[in-house]
């Protein structure tokens, strides 16, 4: 098969397409009468209690938290009767007769005699090394 060179000078200078006689006046009013006929969405009405639904939605739960709020308070405020006997710190107190120098060679004593001494020596000292 033999192949044929165009070369540019050969080709003709006349335009080759055609455009119809009022087409661009025409064309506006062609497209509209081809697109299909859009319809109105319906209007829906919102009612009132739809409007004021997310509010009294809202102040329900804020409602709910305050009363949750109190409950918790008021029986954080009651003393426990079943595992606390003693109301006060001065109940508890109240009827120890001990003396400074008794106390602390009560604490000497305890610190010494389960080694807690050692174990704060260790991580006090040993670890600052």
């Amino acid at each position: 098969m033999e192949t044929k060179k165009i070369r540019l000078e050969n080709i003709d200078k006349k335009v080759p397409f055609k455009v119809p006689e009022n087409y661009f006046s025409q064309f506006n009013e062609s497209l509209m009468a081809n697109l299909p006929v859009k319809e109105t969405p319906k209007v829906r009405k919102i009612t009132i209690w739809e409007k004021s639904k997310p509010w009294v939605y809202m102040a329900a739960m804020f409602l709910g938290l305050f009363f949750t709020i109190q409950l918790l308070v008021k029986n954080s405020n009651t003393p426990q009767t079943a595992s606390n006997t003693f109301q006060t710190e001065q109940d508890y107190w109240g009827d120890v007769k001990i003396s400074e120098d008794d106390f602390f060679d009560y604490v000497e004593t305890q610190f010494v005699d389960e080694n807690y001494y050692d174990l704060v020596y260790n991580q006090v000292y040993l670890n600052s090394l």
